[in-house]
């Protein structure tokens, strides 16, 4: 029985969004692990509060007002897409086989998209810039408490340190390491033969699309490393985590929880992480004290 051009793009449109319905499930991200999803509703969002969050005081007279900054740090917003064209002969043919196999790909892309945004973004922030002028992983961020000073949240030195990077983060503070902004989530489209694009081209068209920003959140609640990935170095990581403060001076309450590395440091991580016993027999203290994620966009 031979289709009508409708039908065979009513079970393309059908066939296609349930292949990318698949490819999604096909992978587990784990973009979580150092991102906050934010929602937006704009060309980019303003972050001017990330130095000046109020924390909760004992209510002696007035409220203490504050004023959120509105200025200064920005994530942009950026369309995101992929395309092909279909010949509308290969509709007319049934040959639509391949462009389920495209989108099922399409799908596990999309779901992965963030990872590879996030995880590259946090690498990158031994050299990108946060909020506060300061590299995102640096050693003298500003703490604007009386008398003013600064922290670190940085192991070994990020100039000279070659080594392949690893970080620990605390994955339980409401803003996490990354900010994953989304405007609009990727999502598969599709132009068919009555479209415009269609009559003048012969061809109909099918997609994904979608307007995401990627930012930096808060540096206290990660440590960062290009130093060598030691029981000693992850241990300093643990300690310093612990210890970072709002800008007022106050203790977070930040505890390392994720261990992120790359495959080039999987070894050395299950290594701290996944033994009860150290190599002269004594207890291991660093067993399962965090959960481990490797990420292979960390390189």
């Amino acid at each position: 029985m031979a289709f009508t051009e409708a039908q065979i793009i009513e079970a393309l449109t059908v066939g296609s969004n349930a292949a990318f319905v698949e490819g999604l499930n096909t992978v587990t991200p784990q973009w979580e692990a150092v991102a906050t999803r934010v929602p937006s509703s704009g060309s980019s969002e303003l972050y001017g509060w990330l130095k000046d969050l109020p924390g909760i005081v004992e209510w002696t007279g007035p409220r203490m007002l504050k004023e959120l900054g509105s200025h200064g740090y920005a994530i942009l917003n950026k369309t995101y897409e992929a395309s092909i064209k279909i010949k509308r002969e290969d509709l007319e043919d049934d040959k639509i086989g391949k462009y389920s196999i495209l989108a099922r790909a399409w799908g596990r892309e999309t779901g992965l998209f963030p990872d590879k945004n996030s995880f590259a973004l946090l690498t990158a922030g031994f050299t990108t810039l946060c909020y506060d002028g300061q590299n995102f992983f640096d050693t003298d961020h500003p703490v604007e408490s009386t008398p003013a000073t600064t922290f670190s949240n940085v192991i070994g030195d990020p100039l000279t340190d070659t080594g392949s990077p690893w970080f620990l983060v605390d994955d339980m503070q409401i803003l996490k390491p990354i900010i994953f902004q989304e405007r609009r989530p990727l999502a598969l489209e599709f132009i068919g033969a009555t479209s415009e694009y269609a009559w003048f081209n012969n061809m109909v068209a099918q997609g994904v699309d979608g307007r995401h920003g990627y930012g930096f959140g808060f540096p206290q609640t990660a440590i960062g490393s290009k130093a060598a990935l030691s029981e000693a170095n992850f241990e300093a990581a643990f300690d310093r985590l612990a210890t970072m403060k709002k800008a007022d001076g106050t203790p977070i309450g930040t505890m390392g929880r994720v261990l992120v590395v790359g495959p080039a440091n999987r070894a050395a991580a299950e290594k701290i992480l996944n033994r009860q016993l150290l190599d002269n027999g004594g207890t291991n203290i660093n067993y399962q004290r965090v959960k481990l994620v490797v990420s292979p966009y960390i390189v």
